[in-house]
Parts: C-alpha cells; structure tokens; sequence
C-alpha cells in the first residue's frame, strides 16, 4: 500500500472518530411538520417530557405554550455553546416578549453518558446570568451534537432546527422568516417552500 493511501486511510479513520465523538444528530422528522404539535416528540398521549429546571422544579415545554419557543441545546463543556450566549441573551432582551429563550443541557462533560441534573442547569444559568427556569437538563440528549437549536411554533410545530453556532444576525433573520411564515401559514394555509 502507498504512502498517500495510508495517509489517506488513516485520515478517514479520523474523520470518524471525530464524527462519532462530536454526537449524533437529533430527530428532524418533525421540521417543518404542520400537522405535528407535540414539540419534537416532548409531548405524547401518555403526557409531556419533564426535566428539572434551573431551581430543580420539574417542567415542560407546553408550559410556554402560547409563544414561540427558540430551545438551544448545549453543554458546558462546548466551547460553541459558551459563544452562543451572548447572541441568544441579545436577542431575548429584543425578542423576549414574543419568543421565550430556552437552554437545555445535554451532558455534563463530553464523557460517554454524563447525564446533566438540576445542578447543571443551575449552573449554567448562574453562569451567564440567565433566568433558571429556562435553563432545563435533558437526561436523554448526552450524545446530541451541540449547539442545536429548534424552533417551535405557539401551537408546538417544529420550524426551524440547525447544528452549529449562529451570530444573533442570523438568528434574528431566521425568526423573523418563520415567525411570518408560520403566522401567514395559520392565517391563510399557505404553505412557505420549507414546511410539510
């Protein structure tokens, strides 16, 4: 075997390393699903998906309800997830009234399986100076690819979800497209090109 072909063989052993370490992707079969309103699976005929909050109170995301709904999910060992803040806390003090900000955390460290707590919420919450009872600790997400962030309609659609840090310009452009989409879709059935 060539030189170049163990090198590029044993690149290609890294790549997948590397993939594998960084997580798996979360379900996105429920973007863009018009007819689904149960926020990504969280709420099911059995009941909704509690995670301790920031003060350790168990809680769900219908609790929001009502409002849009933008859930990035991190950890705080992510270095992008600690970049990610200051865009999220600025577009919560412009866009708080119409779209609740929340954190779910993902792991405690990058280790297999270390499932986040109450105390990892808080701390992340205390951390940045974020209200704790939006900051929530998922025990089933440890190996999702972080940061994530999911957009979920008033009524619990899906609209929006991406992997990877995003600058409050785009955030902003992102909601400001698909709040309008979905409340033209709410008010005249018009589908936008990215719904289902």
């Amino acid at each position: 075997m060539s030189a170049s072909r163990r090198v590029l063989l044993l690149l290609l052993h890294l790549a997948s390393v590397l993939l594998a370490a960084c997580g798996t992707e979360y379900d996105d079969r429920f973007e863009g699903v018009m007819s689904d309103r149960s926020y990504g699976d969280q709420l099911t005929a059995d009941g909704c998906r509690l995670r301790p909050d920031g003060r350790g109170e168990p809680t769900c995301i219908d609790r929001f309800a009502g409002r849009f709904v933008w859930a990035d999910y991190a950890a705080p060992w992510c270095p992008p997830c600690v970049d990610q803040v200051p865009a999220l806390k600025q577009l919560d003090a412009e866009l708080g009234e119409e779209v609740v900000f929340l954190t779910v955390m993902t792991s405690v460290t990058p280790g297999y399986r270390s499932i986040p707590a109450a105390a990892t919420a808080a701390g992340w919450a205390e951390r940045f100076d974020l209200d704790p009872t939006r900051v929530v600790a998922a025990d089933n997400l440890w190996g999702m690819t972080i940061p994530t962030h999911i957009l979920y309609s008033p009524t619990g659609q899906s609209l929006y979800r991406s992997t990877g840090y995003l600058p409050a310009a785009a955030m902003r452009e992102i909601l400001e497209r698909r709040i309008a989409d979905w409340r033209r879709w709410q008010a005249t059935g018009d589908r936008a090109d990215w719904m289902r």
